[in-house]
């Protein structure tokens, strides 16, 4: 078994490539949540991932997936057929070599079915840790291409990272590809559209997770969660659960939400577009925060914006974090400007470097969320709380 941490799961598929893994690898992420336990399904053949769902796959579920996304009428009596034709009726790979020779379709859109299909599985894993269970003794003969290959993790990262923003880009009107809708029903009224009063009808339970609805209906997720901003701001929809019984305990004043101009301003400044998202995730629901993964740009937002507090990556090309907070402090009225210092290295000696360097406070990749969020508060004391 393998562990991993939260948006760590890279970590672990790279361990199973280098170690030319095949096989199945049952995936659970760890959360209380029931929506997030239902464990996913990788296959691996020599290392490179071939497949991403919810269930093993087998060549007649596949087939009905493939014939819907390309919109084949012919499908069905494609799979009779080919079940008659191929020499093991449980080979995926002889199938899709029939359906192929069958010119239904080519491997290169086969390729990019299952490419897709894999982004969206290990988007719903990336913000969790959890564990890998593997299986040597099962092999999923499904492949692509004359060559026979999968997907390396190199080929699918930079499209999640990607991803990952564009999610974070959605804070605060929808957290994640895995939160959960809930209609509010007194606006219900407003709606004219047809098509949204029959989906919000049909999809919004208060149970379901954005990414089930999206897998349902054969929508990429994050093209729905654009919707559903919309949604969100019309007042027809809410990701906070809904609370009937709820009845102010002091105040009957009605709750202002904060604006961007409302929150105290965060610039992070870190030349990964990991670690940028994660910031993003785990604090934009509280600061007004603004990104730079360089020095030049992170002093031309120290100029223009005003800065309650600097978020530094120690380790950057060109100029490293060190070098620019030495120079920050340089500068009279950034003397006094919170500055925290995040590093990878571990250890008294950086921790002197940075204080030398006029840092206010260290802390250390991979960065704790609610650690984070308490030197924020400690040195930003009048955050607007979520």
């Amino acid at each position: 078994m393998l562990q991993f941490n939260a948006e760590q799961i890279g970590h672990a598929i790279l361990d199973l490539q280098q170690s030319n893994f095949s096989g199945i690898a049952y995936v659970e992420t760890l959360s209380d949540a029931a929506k997030l336990k239902r464990p996913k399904v990788l296959t691996f053949l020599n290392g490179a991932l071939t497949y991403g769902g919810p269930y093993l796959p087998e060549p007649r579920e596949l087939s009905r997936e493939l014939g819907e996304h390309f919109n084949l009428q012919v499908m069905d009596a494609a799979f009779q057929l080919a079940s008659k034709k191929v020499k093991n009726s449980a080979s995926i790979r002889q199938h899709l070599e029939l359906y192929i020779r069958l010119e239904l379709f080519d491997w290169e859109a086969v390729e990019s079915f299952i490419r897709n299909q894999l982004i969206l599985v290990l988007e719903q894993i990336w913000p969790y840790g959890g564990n890998l269970k593997l299986n040597t003794s099962a092999v999923v003969d499904l492949s692509f291409g004359p060559d026979g290959h999968g997907f390396l993790w190199q080929q699918l990262e930079q499209d999640i990272i990607q991803r990952q923003g564009a999610w974070a880009s959605l804070l605060p009107h929808v957290g994640s590809i895995n939160a959960v809708p809930h209609r509010v029903e007194n606006y219900q009224q407003t709606i004219t559209d047809p098509w949204v009063q029959q989906h919000l009808q049909r999809w919004i339970d208060g149970h379901r997770p954005l990414g089930t609805i999206a897998s349902e209906i054969n929508r990429d997720p994050l093209e729905l969660a654009h919707s559903y901003v919309h949604f969100v701001q019309m007042g027809w929809l809410t990701f906070t659960p809904r609370q009937d019984n709820y009845r102010p305990l002091v105040s009957r004043s009605p709750v202002v939400t904060p604006t961007l101009s409302d929150l105290p301003t965060v610039l992070s400044v870190d030349d990964s577009p990991v670690v940028q998202t994660m910031i993003k995730r785990a604090i934009s629901d509280r600061y007004h925060l603004l990104l730079a993964n360089n020095a030049m740009d992170a002093l031309n937002l120290l100029n223009r914006e005003s800065i309650e507090l600097l978020l530094l990556d120690v380790t950057m090309p060109d100029i490293d974090g060190l070098e620019l907070c030495r120079t920050i402090r340089n500068i009279n009225k950034f003397r006094d400007l919170p500055v925290i210092m995040l590093t990878a290295k571990d250890g008294m000696f950086n921790k002197i470097k940075g204080q030398m360097a006029g840092s206010t406070h260290y802390l250390t990749k991979p960065i704790n969320r609610q650690k984070l969020i308490e030197v924020l508060e400690k040195y930003i004391p009048n955050t607007v709380m979520s």
